[in-house]
């Protein structure tokens, strides 16, 4: 893989199609615990629009890039990675910037999905999955008989939850 990549970057906050650039970027050295991931997905979702506006409540510091989901394939490891395979499809970590086109990561901060799971699919399991478990679970109690209305029936929360609920 060649050592330059592209990713999405802005250097200050502003709607997406007026702060957002496509920069190619020098990939560091792979350490002895780290992994070069290529990235294979990336959802857009609400959650980094708010950030590229700098209306998340937690800001990265400037130049970011965006992206709190993502999912790809290890392509190299360093000799002191021990639980990741070249060819793993991993989960990327959530302060990474998942809008580019490869990262190295510290290994340890990867989760390894089977690679039968789709990239976009494995792409988007830890944020609305969590967070539809977390809002069944912390803040209301369902009992048998009970409706759940979910207003976008195509995330991948309904997907997960499907297998959960008879839906009507």
């Amino acid at each position: 893989m060649s050592r330059i990549t592209k990713a999405i970057v802005y250097r200050a906050h502003g709607k997406p199609a007026e702060v957002l650039d496509l920069e190619e970027q020098e990939l560091a050295a792979i350490g002895d615990d780290e992994a070069l991931v290529r990235l294979e997905a990336a959802p857009i979702n609400p959650a980094d629009l708010n950030h590229i506006e700098g209306k998340y409540p937690i800001r990265a510091p400037l130049p970011a890039t965006p992206g709190f989901e993502g999912a790809g394939v290890v392509e190299e490891i360093g000799p002191g990675v021990r639980d990741l395979r070249v060819g793993s499809r991993v989960i990327l970590p959530h302060d990474l910037g998942t809008w580019r086109e490869a990262a190295v990561v510290k290994a340890g901060r990867l989760v390894a999905v089977p690679n039968e799971i789709a990239p976009e699919q494995a792409a988007m399991l830890k944020i609305n999955p969590l967070t539809a478990w977390r809002m069944l679970h912390d803040f209301v109690r369902l009992k048998p008989g009970d409706w759940l209305i979910q207003n976008a029936a195509n995330s991948a929360a309904a997907e997960y939850f499907s297998e959960y609920f008879e839906w009507i």
